[in-house]
């Protein structure tokens, strides 16, 4: 929702994406706000989407074998996404981000540069890239919406993990009521994190800060 919000006031020209983004956070009502609440949201989303990860590790689940293979595919598409969002600021961090790491695909043998010119839309990053980014920004959520599904499917077939680590039918418990109702004290972190976003603007990018700094 708070990207869609973003979309009306967000315009994908390299003259002015930045400026766009500037007149978002200080002259429209609350769009400090709904920016905020964008990219601290996208910050909280990969806390947890990392903490899913680790535990699927912890109980073994790559022995499943599909829902594996879907899951890492969510988590690259995922990565994608995040600095596809990132380059879109259009800042000189943004930019020179988009640089390096589209680069990075001209290592492929023999069709390396060809994608990446084909990336860039010309032979350097320029209106049509952050055209193309912006457009792929907007289109993969909707991706990810079905490889969810997808890997939800998987994994009712399969089951889900267990604390005991047990894999028999007859030991496990229904997804209703027991997961239902647990998934229901999110809502407190969902509080916590509105509380952020009112008072402590930028504490998600600082604690990734200090976490960089620290390992």
């Amino acid at each position: 929702m708070t990207g869609v919000f973003l979309v009306f006031f967000y315009s994908n020209d390299v003259s002015l994406a930045f400026s766009r983004v500037q007149y978002l956070i200080y002259e429209s009502n609350y769009g400090w706000l709904i920016r905020i609440c964008h990219f601290n949201g996208a910050s909280l989303f990969f806390f947890f989407i990392y903490l899913h990860f680790f535990k699927a590790l912890f109980y073994f689940r790559y022995r499943l074998k599909i829902v594996w293979l879907v899951g890492l595919f969510i988590l690259l598409i995922f990565i994608m996404e995040a600095f596809l969002g990132y380059v879109l600021v259009w800042a000189q961090i943004s930019f020179w981000a988009a640089v390096v790491i589209t680069s990075l695909l001209s290592v492929i043998p023999f069709y390396g540069f060809k994608i990446v010119f084909w990336i860039w839309g010309g032979f350097s990053v320029s209106s049509a890239t952050l055209k193309f980014f912006f457009v792929l920004h907007f289109l993969i959520p909707w991706l990810c919406l079905i490889l969810v599904l997808l890997h939800l499917i998987f994994l009712h077939s399969a089951g889900s993990s267990s604390k005991i680590i047990c894999f028999i039918y007859v030991d496990k418990v229904n997804f209703y009521p027991y997961f239902w109702l647990k998934d229901f004290l999110n809502l407190f972190l969902f509080v916590v994190f509105f509380f952020c976003c009112w008072y402590g603007l930028f504490i998600w990018g600082t604690l990734k800060y200090f976490w960089k700094r620290i390992f």
